[in-house]
């Protein structure tokens, strides 16, 4: 039966034992992986291993292509990037393999090395050689011959070897090649071998003993007086090969270790050590370490990378008193803690490329992004970044915070550079410095524009002359020098201004976000070395911050200063929103982070809202009222519903539109797809925080209210997706706390009604309950008993107690509002009768038909009268009294009225409505008692397959389809298919309805019938006499489902009528 609840408002198989195919050719000769946009200054090769390819020993499982492709140049941008390949199998599977020894693959080494650098008048550019395994021994041996030959294309690879990073490399031989001789020996599908290169791996081999020597001999020999010392450092492997058969190091520390080397290791086997997915793998910040140490010290100043001469160089113009060599004017050291961010610093390395080619226009990238996100520390470590990679550019860093930092920042620039004038107090130093910078004589710079966040300051109306003093409201953006030779960096809060500076399309935006999971946790590993803190507790902490770089430091920072543990630091966390903001404004000390400016997460925020504020006071209202609601899918309605109710008035569309975009340029919210905005929750907190200081807490606490009461509907089904989409707003908004004026005490009550009404639709039931219940209450002392929205708040409360099976506290509400209704409207009102039907509802459940029957007669023939008989109302009436008939074993009326009830609900509701679905349900229920088991199954699972997309799985109708679908498979003599859905049907309900509730009782009892049926008498009598014993007390003795219980236990011979 269907109470009524009132609203108020509105994949050839191969076999494995058979060689793969092999390429048609192998890949030999130098290949260039990468090119500097500019002139390189440097080349390094590599050269693979025994069995190994120029292309897929470096490439990592599970990428396209290999690493000094893809991840060096992001390191070495000035550097050429060649590889060298060479028929180097040990086995061919087919006839005419390879029988190159080491010195034919040295040669050819050479000879195609040598081409290559001729064709483009590279030949004295200094190389690097990165070897593995085989290819450290060609590598040695071609160094051998360059260096005895008179040909200078040839005998220039040896004088311009600079360095080279043997990687797995057998100096001293390996184990390996005895175990592989016998393997292929042992193999007779293999056509060739190449003895020559499995001999050489011995210990004991000739040609390895002459390799050793020749190269000692020509690395620290003499030639013409002058020494020639190439620097190396040997790389080793640290884990067994998982080749089977031979599970051991292949290349020992030892054999792979040079006299007077550096040594490194590799926590990889003999294969994977030169295979590297990220930049962040251990074992490639190892290798290109070396590298970008070895290819600083390639160019000495002033150097002619084309013919490697040196030159003076150009005097400065007259008055000038300069030098080419870079400057690096930044107040900050390094960062050793920075983690993370690459791919971000990958997008600044190439957009604020320094090659040699000329630029059309000035590269400016802006980093924007939350304050305390991390954009500094970004700029730091890629500024920093620069200086190790002896770029030869200047960078000098000016703060942007304010007037005054910023012309200090230039005085620091002047004098560094020495620039003419800067000690004369009547010159503009912001001048000097700018005209400065756009000469081509200082050479390249990069200017880090750090905390450009003040719109006013940058673009104010007002332009001051030269000498006129600074102040708040001084252009700024025009002393930004502008030149090709030069770039800018601007780290900001405010987007807007990032645009205005950058003047470029969104290409030159980067927007800077909360580090990922293991960024965070790393940066807490490495801020916290000292404490053994745990994995799961590192993590927690993480996510507790939102991953956000200076809420991370600041809780690193405390956790060490108050010699606490992390636990301790999240206990102090949980003890509420007023704790958590405590900590959040703790001051702390932090690189690059500007003294003058506060180092706390909250203090660093509350920055940002009072410039929203003096900015655009209606984005700082919005983001006010935006703080009580759920910090996700905040709809642009419920900004636009703040609009209208404005105090003076709505604004323009435009300007609303304005201000949003003005949170959304500042990073407190961010746009989803779907239109809809989300707030950082610490933002939250901290909002919170501000407004309780400056006192407008309680008033935008009731606009979030207002403005949320007015958008949620009753929750009937037509309104569902529109309820769930507001919910988790409603809940934040009445979660504040109560109401103390008249119009926030109808709001509050109005949406308490409006979510109950959702609630109880979803079958949430309890919580339908709690919204109500507190409606009534709210009605009764502001409105008084007799007020219509104080009797529609009872009736639906007396529903919910109904839903819950609490028939008699249902009665007692239902009988006291009817009769309000009565003396209020009149027997005939739509209101009365809606009461009336409801009680009748409360009588149905308590087996008294004839009361029921009574009721839902008066109120059906009342609803034809005033609404209609095809209203839904009507609809609900007829369909009641069709059950109450079917309870009294009248059949055939119970489904004629059902029938027609059916068919009128399809026409004006459609086919899966649930107020169509429950007439439907109802008439199979018919069907079942007349014997026809066939058409009532046909009905109750059209009925289930639609409500559970409609509903939901776990929802009571749900539960309740699967019961009746049950009891007719019992009927049927479906026994086993009908205890399946039993079981899950009693689980269901005793989790959403609980142990005692009526239908759960009747599932328990319907279950022992189909276990008394299959045998199972014990376990049948022992869940009807439960089933008994709670019936007499939630029902009471006399219902007819607890005299069902008696008559059943009597028949199976266990019970009395007592």
């Amino acid at each position: 039966m269907r109470k009524l609840f009132r609203p108020g408002k509105k994949h050839d198989l191969v076999d494995p034992s058979l060689p793969g195919p092999i390429e048609a050719a192998f890949p030999s000769g130098i290949k260039q992986f990468y090119e500097s946009p500019g002139a390189s200054d440097v080349d390094v090769v590599f050269i693979h291993g025994l069995d190994g390819n120029r292309e897929k020993t470096w490439t990592a499982k599970g990428a396209d292509e290999p690493w000094p492709k893809t991840l060096l140049p992001l390191e070495l941008p000035s550097a050429r990037i060649l590889t060298f390949g060479y028929d180097a199998y040990a086995a061919k599977w087919e006839k005419g393999g390879s029988q190159n020894r080491i010195r034919d693959h040295a040669w050819n080494l050479l000879t195609a090395l040598a081409s290559c650098r001729e064709s483009d008048d590279t030949k004295k550019r200094p190389i690097i050689f990165v070897c593995h395994s085989l290819g450290g021994l060609v590598c040695k041996d071609a160094l051998i011959v360059a260096q005895m030959q008179s040909d200078s294309h040839i005998h220039d690879i040896y004088e311009r070897t600079h360095a080279i990073a043997f990687m797995g490399t057998p100096h001293h031989g390996s184990e390996l090649a005895i175990w592989a001789d016998r393997l292929l020996k042992s193999v007779n599908i293999v056509q060739k071998r190449n003895t020559d290169i499995i001999g050489v791996l011995n210990a004991n081999s000739e040609v390895l003993q002459r390799i050793q020597e020749g190269f000692f001999a020509t690395i620290w020999g003499k030639e013409e007086g002058v020494s020639r010392q190439i620097q190396i450092t040997c790389f080793h492997e640290e884990l067994p090969t998982s080749i089977k058969g031979f599970s051991k190091i292949v290349v020992s520390k030892e054999s792979a270790s040079l006299p007077g080397s550096i040594r490194i290791g590799i926590h990889r086997d003999h294969t994977q050590m030169t295979k590297f997915s990220d930049r962040e793998d251990p074992g490639f910040k190892a290798t290109c370490g070396e590298l970008r140490r070895w290819a600083m010290s390639t160019k000495p100043p002033y150097m002619n990378e084309q013919r490697g001469e040196f030159k003076i160089p150009v005097r400065q113009k007259e008055g000038m008193k300069t030098s080419n060599q870079a400057k690096f004017v930044v107040p900050y050291l390094k960062n050793e803690k920075f983690v993370g961010r690459t791919e971000i610093l990958d997008q600044l390395k190439a957009r604020l490329s320094f090659s040699e080619e000329s630029h059309a226009s000035q590269r400016r990238v802006s980093l924007f992004g939350l304050g305390g996100v991390g954009k500094t520390q970004i700029a730091l470590a890629f500024i920093h970044w620069i200086k190790e990679a002896n770029l030869e550019v200047s960078v000098i860093w000016v703060h942007a915070s304010n007037p005054e930092r910023f012309q200090q920042s230039f005085s620091s620039i002047a004098e560094e550079f020495q620039i003419p004038g800067h000690e004369d107090p009547k010159s503009n130093v912001l001048v000097l410095v700018r005209q400065w910078l756009e000469k081509k004589d200082c050479g390249k710079w990069l200017m880090v524009l750090d905390n450009a966040d003040d719109a006013e300051l940058f673009f104010g109306k007002s332009s001051p002359a030269e000498s006129h003093p600074l102040d708040a409201s001084t252009n700024l953006a025009q002393y930004l020098p502008e030149c090709t030779h030069g770039a800018l960096l601007i780290t900001t809060r405010n987007k807007q201004i990032g645009v205005k500076i950058a003047s470029g399309d969104g290409s030159s935006m980067l927007q800077v976000k909360e580090m990922d999971a293991s960024e965070s946790e790393s940066l807490l590993k490495s801020s916290l070395v000292t404490l053994a803190a745990n994995e799961e507790e590192v993590r927690a902490l993480s996510s507790r911050l939102e991953q956000l770089p200076l809420a991370l430091a600041q809780a690193a920072s405390f956790i060490l200063e108050y010699s606490m543990s992390v636990t301790e630091y999240l206990e102090l966390l949980s003890e509420g929103d007023s704790a958590f903001i405590d900590l959040l404004s703790q001051e702390f000390e932090a690189v690059a982070r500007d003294r003058e400016r506060s180092r706390a997460v909250a203090n660093t925020w509350m920055i940002s809202f009072q410039q929203i504020k003096k900015q655009n006071p209606l984005a700082s209202e919005l983001l006010s009222m935006m703080s009580f609601l759920d910090r996700q899918d905040i709809t642009i309605e419920t900004l636009q519903e703040y609009n209208r109710q404005h105090e003076d008035g709505p604004r323009s569309n435009i300007e609303l539109k304005r201000s949003i975009g003005i949170l959304k340029n500042f990073s407190l919210v961010t746009e989803q797809k779907n239109g809809s905005l989300d707030m950082h929750r610490l933002v939250q907190l901290v909002t919170r925080s501000w407004l309780d200081k400056t006192e407008a807490s309680d008033r935008f606490r009731r606009k979030a209210l207002v403005c949320i009461s007015n958008l949620y509907p009753f929750g009937k089904f037509e309104n569902r997706e529109v309820c769930r989409a507001y919910l988790a707003h409603a809940l934040a908004v009445l979660e504040l706390h109560a109401a103390n004026k008249d119009e926030e005490a109808t709001s509050r009550a109005s949406l308490l009604h409006c979510v109950g009404g959702y609630f109880w639709q979803e079958g949430q039931h309890r919580h339908a309950e709690k919204m109500v219940r507190e409606a009534f209450e709210v009605h009764m002392s502001s409105l008084g008993e007799t007020h219509p929205a104080t009797l529609q708040s009872m009736g639906n409360f007396a529903a919910t107690l109904y839903s819950q099976g609490r028939y008699e506290e249902a009665e007692k509400l239902g009988i006291q509002s009817l009769e309000a209704w009565k003396i209020s409207l009149g027997e005939t009102h739509p209101d009365t009768l809606y009461s009336m039907g409801n009680l009748a509802a409360t009588f149905y459940c308590q087996g008294r038909y004839e009361e029921a029957e009574k009721l839902q007669n008066q109120a059906l023939e009342g609803r034809k009268k005033s609404l209609g008989e095809t209203h839904p109302h009507t609809l609900t009436s007829m369909a009641n009294l069709a059950a109450t008939f079917y309870c009294q074993g009248r059949y055939e009326e119970a489904e004629k009225l059902g029938i027609q009830s059916l068919e009128a609900w399809k026409i004006s509701l459609g086919e899966t409505h649930p107020h169509t679905l429950t007439s439907m349900a109802n008439l199979a229920a018919t069907f079942y008692s007349q014997g026809r088991y066939e058409e009532a199954e046909k009905l109750e699972i059209r009925v289930l397959e639609a409500r559970k997309i409609s509903l939901g799985e776990t929802h009571p109708d749900i539960l309740c389809s699967i019961a009746s679908l049950a009891a007719t498979f019992h009927s049927q003599g479906r026994y086993k298919e009908a205890e399946k859905l039993e079981n899950q049907a009693l689980k269901g309900r005793k989790k959403s309805l609980g142990e005692t509730h009526p239908h759960t009782l009747t599932s328990m009892a319907n279950l022992g019938y189909t276990l008394h049926a299959l045998g199972h008498l014990d376990a049948a009598l022992g869940l009807m006499t439960t089933c008994l014993d709670s019936r007499k007390r939630v029902l009471g003795k006399d219902h007819p489902d607890t005299l069902s219980c008696v008559k059943t236990l009597k028949e199976w011979g266990n019970g009395t009528e007592n």
